[in-house]
């Protein structure tokens, strides 16, 4: 009878594989040595275990001073010492593991998610960081765009003896269009670069599209933590025009896009026109895990020449085309709004 019991309980209950104690340390190292920002690994940790709750509602897992306390239906079922140094990599991934192992135990509904658990724990870690960190599982499918394929978001007119670019996202071939553009159009007296619902893209394209505008001028820098790593951007020589210049914005502005927007504010290169753009000021590096999965991971941010923040700030503009009831700039799109144009142009005139 005994051994029919268990043989029953055993057949309920499936066979749990252990987390991968390995795994959560190589991304607590990756978090506590390459992310902007310096996190503590106990807050690491209870991000990471709300993954376990996410699972199984009636699985809460809570942080004392100095001790989790793993609830099952609101019972105390386990106690389990925190590391007592919060720089401790190797504790914490321990503590973690085991607090997810031993919540196994008391829930199927954890347990049935046994392999998937890890990649579930390291998804809620990096959900917490910043809305640019991810991290993704070998088995998660993320399509590409392709670059090619967004070459007709370019386009360029003539209003009157302005010449008008207009480019939506930072492709392989951007610069080589936005180049185009400026050699056969002359004659022009102005040119008005409209960036308004650029996301970004390639960033060295966008730097490229500097060099156009400006000569050995620096348009950005990066720098990590702590200021450290700094790496400048800087124009080349031998750029194609050198008149009165105007750049369109608007709250749907982003990343690469405001970071040659701010570069040629701050170089007194551009009139900046619209509203203030998205404050996406930061960059990810990829890095390939163990497992096969990939930790998406910010790890630097774009200053302008005169070393303002971008993230979170954005580029304000010189002249705002739509203010909120506070009376500051605007945040919002203005992607087809032809008034921000006229007024770029009545600006480029009476600079000449």
């Amino acid at each position: 009878m005994k051994f029919l019991l268990s043989f029953l309980l055993l057949a309920a209950f499936p066979a749990y594989a252990s987390v991968d104690e390995g795994l959560i340390n190589e991304m607590l190292t990756m978090v506590n040595q390459d992310y902007l920002e310096p996190v503590k690994n106990a807050e690491l940790a209870v991000n990471g275990l709300q993954a376990v709750t996410d699972l199984d509602s009636d699985i809460v897992i809570s942080k004392g001073s100095d001790k989790f306390y793993l609830y099952y239906k609101k019972q105390i079922k386990k106690i389990i010492p925190q590391p007592q140094n919060d720089g401790d990599i190797a504790a914490w991934s321990k503590t973690m593991a085991q607090a997810a192992d031993e919540a196994a135990k008391l829930s199927e509904k954890v347990a049935l998610k046994d392999f998937e658990l890890p990649d579930l724990m390291m998804k809620k870690i990096t959900s917490k960081l910043d809305k640019f960190s991810h991290y993704y599982s070998e088995y998660d499918y993320s399509e590409e765009a392709d670059e090619n394929a967004i070459y007709t978001l370019y386009s360029d007119r003539k209003i009157g003896d302005v010449l008008y670019l207009r480019v939506r996202i930072f492709n392989k071939q951007t610069a080589k269009a936005v180049q185009g553009s400026l050699e056969r159009s002359q004659p022009y007296s102005a040119v008005i670069l409209d960036l308004r619902g650029n996301s970004g893209g390639i960033l060295n394209e966008a730097l490229k599209v500097a060099d156009f505008f400006t000569d050995n001028e620096i348009i950005t820098y990066t720098a990590g933590r702590n200021g450290e790593n700094v790496h400048y951007y800087t124009s080349k020589d031998g750029r194609l025009y050198k008149g009165p210049l105007a750049v369109l914005v608007d709250g749907e502005t982003a990343s690469a896009a405001e970071v040659l927007a701010a570069g040629l504010q701050d170089e007194s290169r551009a009139v900046i026109v619209g509203t203030r753009t998205f404050g996406k000021g930061t960059i990810q590096n990829v890095i390939q895990m163990s497992n096969g999965g990939k930790l998406v991971l910010t790890t630097e941010q774009f200053f302008t020449p005169s070393g303002k923040v971008i993230h979170q700030n954005g580029v304000q503009p010189d002249v705002c085309t739509e203010k909120d009831t506070d009376g500051s700039c605007s945040r919002k799109s203005r992607l087809w709004d032809e008034s921000d144009i006229q007024t770029a142009v009545k600006l480029l005139k009476n600079e000449q």
